[in-house]
């Protein structure tokens, strides 16, 4: 029943959907399999409001998606993204620490907000339709994405969370877990994109941060569903043409 608690946990955490209530050491414990369980539960819910409301709307129910799926996230990920965005722009290394706890949203911030505001009407004002696959996609490959980011970089030394997540899932056999969930839920396409975000990510938390907190988790999970969106979009097609051309 334990390790029942601690998947359903994944759920209270990671979403606004009530749950299991666990302890944070509990949650990360178990963390390793939330891109499958938290990407196909809010895949289902970016897909159904999406559905419902394009019967009215049309495509313009596509711009529904990104308070869908922030709304969803309980904004958690996009309070990330502005402390990260200070910190970002901070000069010096204590100041960047710092901007991380910073109540007020600076320049950095709103920057960065807007370059993720900015990227995700691009891609769902340039695709003609949304399918539930290419969501599930994007869900999965975003967090597993933060999650494997999570195990491989040891966090910084203020970061509790960072800590707690990387003592659970620093383990081959969870990290290997981890990349199974992202091949299986990839194409070709996919799995290039993933290895160049997570390479880039990687040197951009030692750059700044010099390891991993939560907010620069959130920071990659909000900046990458969008761009994995667009390329699960494209590359199916292009996949599946391909494959099919062969036969």
């Amino acid at each position: 029943m334990k390790i029942f608690k601690k998947i359903a946990s994944q759920i209270s955490f990671f979403t606004i959907i009530p749950s299991t209530k666990a302890t944070l050491e509990e949650v990360a414990s178990a963390s390793f399999i939330s891109p499958i369980i938290i990407g196909v539960i809010t895949a289902l819910i970016d897909y159904s409001v999406v559905f419902v409301t394009s019967k009215f709307l049309g495509n313009l129910a596509f711009l529904l998606l990104l308070p869908t799926v922030e709304i969803i996230r309980g904004f958690h990920h996009l309070d990330g993204l502005l402390d990260f965005g200070d910190a970002l722009m901070a000069k010096d290394y204590n100041k960047k620490i710092k901007a991380l706890h910073d109540v007020e949203v600076g320049a950095g911030g709103i920057g960065l907000l807007l370059v993720y505001v900015s990227i995700f009407l691009t891609v769902l004002l340039s695709i003609k339709t949304l399918s539930f696959y290419s969501l599930l996609i994007a869900e999965v490959e975003s967090r597993a994405l933060g999650i494997l980011l999570l195990a491989i970089m040891p966090p910084i030394e203020i970061s509790y969370m960072g800590k707690i997540f990387h003592k659970n899932l620093n383990n081959k056999w969870k990290i290997l877990s981890i990349i199974v969930e992202v091949v299986l839920f990839g194409n070709p396409y996919i799995l290039i994109s993933f290895a160049i975000l997570l390479l880039f990510f990687y040197f951009l938390g030692y750059s700044t941060l010099k390891g991993s907190s939560g907010d620069f988790i959130g920071a990659i999970i909000t900046l990458s569903f969008p761009i994995f969106l667009l390329i699960a979009e494209r590359s199916c097609y292009l996949f599946f043409t391909s494959l099919f051309s062969l036969i």
